[in-house]
């Protein structure tokens, strides 16, 4: 799809930072298992990265622009569910490169999460264990290998009262993207500034009004609607308008307790967060139904832009755009 050329104009998250280091001692496995596990990729997964060492202010990049492997959105289908329901995850795992990375899922009740992330008791995985087994110690997945997937216990919400269980609680859901150069390195060598991780919170509950995720219905350039699976085109310092349509059956309404336990019925307020792998982006976010943001792309080249729909419930959508910039 090709945008009509203009004249030159004069106007116009994760986890850890460019100079954080991991706290974590690593003793590596002697081999690798046989199949897709890397293990020693799965322990690290469970190490605390950043060490309170962070880049100052003015040296890091625009939050939307994607210049490195960054974990943007974590999408869990259904984001609300009752105990006993499988759910599946999908991450949007955005990388300049086009590398495949290794990534690592954990999944755990609150008595078993924490500040950093999943207590896993990751010396009792066995290098031939099975994804049943994998998922009973809390590691629900790895890519590639098997796809993330997790069953609350039925029994979760045992203990609580009516109104505690029409609330629910929250499962912890970490994933750990390593870049691919990584998968050939000796795990005890691993630069943790490479990695990323990121958290999902996924509610368990008897709600009578549970949680689906937003959609999109389309993405648009300039209020034109570009056509699924086409490449715009786009001029340096050129200002344009790029959007997404959420429809209106996309917005639910839901039953909320309030302070003074007080059922409610509210509307969901979606927004929308901004990603480019170009900088130029005017907004980080942009707010319904005003869901178009600025964008003046400063470098040629291919790109891609991301739109990230989030219901402040949990549940979310993502769309990705590929443009080429001239």
């Amino acid at each position: 799809m090709k945008m009509p050329q203009r004249s030159k104009r004069e106007e116009l998250e994760a986890v850890q930072g460019p100079e954080g280091r991991v706290r974590c001692a690593l003793t590596a496995p002697a081999a690798r298992p046989s199949g897709a596990l890397p293990l020693a990729f799965l322990l690290l997964a469970g190490c605390v990265i950043g060490d309170n060492k962070y880049a100052r202010p003015r040296d890091l990049t625009p939050t939307t622009f994607v210049e490195r492997l960054r974990i943007l959105a974590i999408v869990a289908e259904p984001p609300e569910v009752a105990p006993g329901t499988p759910v599946t995850f999908t991450a949007l795992v955005a990388d300049p490169q086009n590398d495949l990375p290794f990534k690592a899922w954990l999944a755990c009740p609150p008595d078993q999460s924490g500040g950093s992330g999943c207590f896993v008791d990751l010396s009792q995985i066995s290098p031939d264990a099975t994804p049943e087994e994998l998922a009973a110690l809390g590691v629900i997945g790895f890519e590639p290998g098997f796809a993330p997937t997790y069953t609350p216990d039925a029994s979760l919400l045992d203990g609580l009262d009516d109104t505690a269980r029409r609330e629910g609680i929250n499962v912890t859901v970490e994933l750990a993207a390593f870049p691919a150069a990584l998968m050939v390195q000796d795990p005890a060598e691993v630069d943790f500034n490479a990695v990323e991780v990121a958290y999902k919170r996924l509610v368990v509950s008897d709600a009578s009004t549970p949680n689906h995720n937003p959609s999109f219905t389309e993405f648009t350039v300039d209020g034109m609607t570009v056509p699924d699976d086409a490449v715009v085109e786009l001029d340096v310092g050129e200002y344009y308008e790029i959007g997404v349509v959420i429809p209106d059956d996309a917005i639910e309404t839901y039953e909320y307790l309030n302070s003074e336990g007080v059922t409610e019925e509210r509307t969901e307020e979606p927004y929308v967060d901004w990603y480019c792998t170009v900088p130029g982006l005017g907004e980080a976010y942009t707010l319904h139904p005003f869901t178009q943001a600025d964008f003046v792309p400063e470098q040629a080249g291919d790109a891609t832009c991301w739109a990230i729909a989030r219901d402040r419930r949990g549940g979310l959508a993502f769309r990705a755009q590929h443009f080429t910039i001239r």
